[in-house]
């Protein structure tokens, strides 16, 4: 079971317009906006460049969020799709957490991966791989 202790990381790759995250346990709302303000700032280069990027956080030791905390992340992700985001990528979600962030990511091209290496690849592609090595093309829920 994941701790509840608030945990989190952040990397930001300009050369592939990536932003990867780790975060894990149960925030309070002020902790969570902490945690985006954060986030954002290291986004922050990538979105002064007026070019697409992406966001890929492992969820693996993260919980379900009381709705104020949800609601955070909801217009923190609705804020960085104004400015630039183009996909973001969950990896590990308890299936749970899932559920909350297809309701809160609702209008925003979001999938999920078991691997990092999958999120990746579709971040870079556009592109699922099905673990065969085939990659099927995903549909844009945007223009579909």
């Amino acid at each position: 079971m994941a701790s509840l202790k608030p945990t989190q990381s952040i990397h930001a790759d300009m050369q592939r317009a990536i932003i990867s995250f780790t975060i894990g346990g149960y925030w309070t709302p002020d902790a969570m906006r902490a945690f985006l303000f954060e986030l954002g700032e290291a986004a922050k280069p990538l979105m002064k460049r007026h070019e697409p990027f992406s966001a890929m956080g492992d969820l693996t030791e993260f919980v379900p969020q009381d709705r104020e905390t949800a609601a955070a992340i909801r217009d923190s992700i609705l804020a960085g799709q104004r400015n630039g985001l183009q996909r973001f990528a969950v990896v590990n979600p308890a299936a749970l957490v899932k559920l909350q962030y297809k309701r809160i990511t609702e209008g925003v091209e979001v999938e999920f991966f078991s691997d990092a290496a999958k999120a990746r690849h579709w971040l870079n592609t556009g592109e699922q791989d099905d673990g065969a090595g085939r990659s099927e093309p995903m549909p844009n829920p945007i223009t579909s």
